[in-house]
């Protein structure tokens, strides 16, 4: 299981944000390696992830259900990804903070890896995980400099919905 926390400083107000963290659209626009991004329901998401770590870069297929949405303070999703020789499942949560200057956006999320990407060990995938978080968050917060129109699209599921892994 591999473990992920961080926290960004953002200039815009956690009701500022909020449609900028939910609107798949921008999720997609925003997402390193991201092909495609599909809204299913408001509480489910398919999207198409290329993700390298070295010499590997698999193509996720990638199924994804928030399963809590507090606007504007909380965010969870699960996410099931499968590519040829590898597959992952995470839960990624997100809480914003309002602050003087704006949102401090604290996230973590866990992860169990299989296949050809987890035998290059957790040191690369964390490093890569690091960096492309990092991205992300540079990429939503330019977003939202820039004034781009965003919708809040996402939901929290039913509790009778849970992702279908093949594990």
């Amino acid at each position: 299981m591999l473990e992920f926390t961080g926290e960004n400083e953002m200039e815009q107000s956690p009701d500022e944000l909020w449609p900028y963290f939910t609107d798949t659209d921008v999720l997609a626009a925003c997402a390193p390696g991201c092909k495609e991004m599909t809204l299913v329901s408001p509480h489910e998401i398919e999207a198409v992830l290329a993700v390298g770590v070295g010499s590997v870069k698999p193509e996720f297929d990638v199924d994804v259900v928030v399963t809590r949405a507090e606007r504007p303070e909380s965010l969870e999703m699960t996410a099931v990804g499968h590519a040829p020789r590898n597959e992952f499942e995470t839960t990624a949560k997100m809480e914003l903070r309002e602050t003087d200057d704006g949102t401090t956006v604290v996230w973590s999320a866990t992860a169990d890896v299989s296949g050809t990407i987890a035998s290059l060990g957790g040191r690369a995938l964390k490093s890569v995980t690091n960096r492309l978080v990092t991205k992300f968050f540079a990429d939503l917060q330019e977003t939202a400099d820039e004034g781009v129109e965003a919708t809040a699209e996402l939901e929290a599921a039913p509790e009778d919905v849970t992702l279908e892994t093949d594990g």
